[in-house]
Parts: structure tokens; C-alpha cells; sequence
């Protein structure tokens, strides 16, 4: 099994070929409680994680993201496209 700073690149690599900023904040700076996750900003996919989770949390964000867009054409690890589709198993069938 892949380590989890190898899974986290890939995962950059993907949101990247969909054009889907990835940001790492301190979200415990701000004067408001926000969560990280994704949004669109100024037209722009973006994905905030924040710097305090551990890297466990950043990989189900983004994996949640890519899960919103088609990656059919595109190259992702196949650990990521294996996940998706489980999950989209378990989600029909729960």
C-alpha cells in the first residue's frame, strides 16, 4: 500500500489536470470558523484544507472533490479511481 505522502501527490496531480486549486491554510487564524473543502472562488475550483488536520483528512477531502467531476478523460492513480467507484457502490447500496 502507497504511503500517505504518495496518495496526497496523486491526488494533487489529479485535482491539477481538472484545474482545481488546492490550498493548505491555518483555518484556526481566522475571525470567523471556517472548514476546509471545496469551492469556487472568483470562478475558480478551489479545494482549502486546513494545515492542522492530519494528511488523513486532507486525502477525504480532496477525494470527495474529485468525486464532483467526470475523470473519464483523464489520468488518475488507479487507488483513485477504485475508491471512487467503491464508495459510489457503498453510497447505493446504504
Amino acid at each position: 500500500m502507497q504511503n500517505i505522502e504518495s496518495r496526497i501527490q496523486d491526488l494533487k496531480e489529479a485535482a491539477d489536470k481538472l484545474s482545481i486549486k488546492i490550498e493548505i491554510s491555518n483555518l484556526n487564524d481566522q475571525e470567523f470558523a471556517i472548514q476546509g473543502g471545496y469551492c469556487k472562488l472568483n470562478g475558480e475550483d478551489l479545494i482549502i484544507l486546513d494545515k492542522n488536520l492530519p494528511d488523513e483528512e486532507h486525502v477525504i477531502v480532496i477525494l470527495n472533490t474529485l468525486k464532483k467531476f467526470d475523470l473519464d478523460n483523464i489520468y488518475v492513480a488507479d487507488w483513485i479511481r477504485e475508491k471512487i467507484q467503491a464508495d459510489k457502490i457503498a453510497g447505493a447500496q446504504s
